[in-house]
């Protein structure tokens, strides 16, 4: 038994880089296990639905290579979960691949590699939808129909911690385990238990902060290290410039669930209602204790199920608008733009017209440097239709109705579109939506997952073989330079919102030290808020303008109930609120696919100066 278990994650996403130097600093100072997440729906349907990878086969052989001779030279397992992205077998299959590539010309040594399977057959998910034993995932998604089952190209389950820990415990000898979907912690809690640590409430919330790496840190970075102890974990990133503090972590925890307390998962909720966080002595290293992990009752275990299906092929037009008298009118001009293009095209469609920000540049233009240039709005246009061929008639036809609209007061008559590349309107090919994010009961967590072992390498490989580069002779000067300049660039700075806000109030961005958006799955979004002292939290709760009513309004939420979760968490100094989507990540309607990029609401509540105005 061991007192403690020093696990690495390298990159919160394989294929994503990380620093060479700081890895093999942290290896050859000794580490019982390499684990990395490979999977998200963050990202959208397209995984699911074409088969493609998060990143592309040359990154994740740069990322493997750098894994695999860990794994040779130091004999430290590696784990890696949802491969490919989506976690579908053919893309555990890719992994694998590359991995036997890896071996054979580097003429490494024989690695057992196990495999797990994450693929669900649909007749095996129609028996349970008979049977009444599939739900949606929260309240976001809809009823699973035999339809949506129908259309699904591929459906993956998110495994827990258990096909994990039977791998391990039918083949303890393994060096590499490639997972399909799996639930982004359970590789982290899996290895755990197997080593004598089964405090799941330790294990779960460790692997919910290091599967994203470093995101935990500030700034933000890429390496990072776990200690997990009896009762209590660490974490410390490994890049120079960043380090863990309370807030940091707390705010990780809350990272992209619903609930800021109860965290749900296979077989069962991270409670982290009592957690305690706690700043190491190095001020970089934070020790978290206290989470407490709450199994389901017996025979109601549940696996999410996930899956894509096509709704057509897309094209997009990009551009731009720059003339004043234009843009006043580009509310007006985009609906009779739009029905022009249905009354002279025979078939369906469908259509969004957006505008974008602002810039102080008129393209091809260099003015002189005392001049006051209009500013320009971007356009864009997507189309959806049943053939590509079609969609990109209606892309084609609506770049010559902007360029040649008519208009109120129009000066130039030689077009009104600027068109940054040609052609300006592109076919994007087919198109994706969810169609499946659902709850299936099973009797046992470890069955829909085959489990199967290969070894794969050089059969004359050297086992013995060193790597010649020592501990002393890394150099991390550059990370260093690095870290300096990361320093510089994330220090604090003045904020200062443009207008500025009404006298006698200021905006809820000045006060809060975290603001932001994240999909919470695909079918909802989940907002946090959080200060840096317990004054300004209290301040701002006792305001009573950040509310649900203050959500209802700010987001256009058509129903209140469709605020799913409102309130104030005081151990995080935490506000938190998650609502349906209107529209599902990554669909057709959708603008924005990770939910990232909705916190400016936010950021612009005003909150009283002092009370009572």
């Amino acid at each position: 038994m061991k007192d403690e278990l020093r696990i690495l994650t390298p990159i919160g996403m394989l294929g994503y880089s990380f620093s060479e130097d700081i890895f093999w600093s942290a290896v050859e100072e000794g580490v019982d296990a390499i684990i990395l997440d490979s999977g998200s729906t963050d990202s959208g349907p397209s995984k699911l639905a074409f088969g493609e990878t998060t990143a592309s086969r040359h990154a994740y052989e740069r990322d493997l290579r750098i894994l695999v001779s860990a794994c040779q030279y130091h004999h430290v397992p590696v784990l890696i979960g949802s491969a490919g992205g989506d976690g579908t077998n053919a893309h555990v299959a890719l992994l694998v691949e590359i991995v036997s590539e890896i071996t054979t010309s580097s003429n490494f040594r024989p690695m057992k590699v196990v495999t797990i399977h994450a693929e669900i057959p649909k007749p095996a998910i129609q028996t349970h939808l008979t049977a009444g034993l599939i739900t949606p995932c929260g309240a976001g998604a809809p009823p699973l129909t035999q339809l949506a089952l129908d259309a699904a190209v591929v459906v993956v389950a998110q495994m827990g911690l258990e096909p994990w820990l039977a791998a391990m415990r039918a083949h303890p000898d393994f060096d590499i385990i490639i997972a399909g979907r799996s639930y982004d912690p359970a590789p982290y809690a899996a290895f755990c238990v197997h080593k004598g640590f089964p405090d799941l409430g330790v294990a779960y919330h460790m692997g919910k902060i290091m599967e994203c790496g470093a995101v935990c840190a500030v700034p933000k970075s890429a390496e990072a290290l776990a200690v997990v102890r009896r009762g209590s974990f660490d974490v410390r990133p490994l890049d120079p410039a960043a380090r863990c503090t309370p807030l940091s972590v707390a705010a990780h925890t809350l990272y992209e669930k619903a609930r800021p307390d109860l965290l749900a998962g296979p077989g069962g909720v991270l409670d982290v209602s009592g957690t305690r966080f706690a700043q190491c002595e190095d001020g970089r290293t934070l020790r978290v204790s206290g989470s407490r992990f709450l199994p389901v009752e017996e025979g109601r275990y549940t696996i999410k199920l996930e899956g894509a299906r096509t709704t057509g092929f897309m094209a997009v037009l990009v551009g731009s608008v720059v003339d004043p008298i234009m843009i006043a009118q580009l509310d007006k001009l985009a609906p009779m733009i739009e029905a022009k293009l249905r009354s002279v095209l025979d078939f369906e469609f469908r259509m969004a017209i957006r505008f974008f920000g602002k810039e102080s540049v008129v393209p091809g233009l260099v003015a002189p440097a005392s001049a006051s240039l209009p500013v320009s709005v971007g356009v864009l246009v997507k189309v959806l239709a049943s053939t590509q061929e079609r969609a990109k008639a209606v892309t084609s036809m609506a770049k010559v109705f902007f360029i040649h609209a008519p208009y109120s007061g129009q000066l130039a008559n030689a077009g009104n579109f600027a068109m940054p590349f040609s052609p300006c309107d592109l076919s994007l090919g087919p198109a994706a939506e969810f169609c499946l994010y659902h709850l299936m009961q099973v009797d046992d967590p470890v069955a829909p997952f085959p489990i199967a072992s290969s070894m794969i390498g050089v059969a004359g490989g050297n086992p013995r073989a060193k790597r010649s580069t020592t501990r002393k002779e890394h150099d991390l000067s550059g990370v260093k330079a690095d870290a300096t300049a990361m320093a510089a660039l994330t220090s604090s700075q003045p904020l200062q919102l443009s207008p500025p806000p009404p006298p006698g109030f200021v905006y809820l961005a000045s006060l809060a030290k975290v603001v932001r958006t994240k999909n919470c799955g695909p079918f909802e979004l989940t907002m946090d808020v959080m200060f840096p002292d317990f004054e300004t939290y209290k301040r701002v709760v006792d305001a009573d303008v950040l509310n649900r009513e203050a959500v209802v309004r700010m987001y256009g939420v058509e129903k209140p109930e469709d605020v799913l979760v409102c309130l104030w968490w005081e151990p995080a100094l935490a506000f938190k609120a998650t609502i349906k989507r209107r529209a599902s990540s990554g669909s057709f309607e959708d603008d924005d696919v990770h939910g990232s990029c909705a916190h400016v609401p936010l950021m612009y509540l005003v909150i009283p100066q002092r009370l009572g105005l």
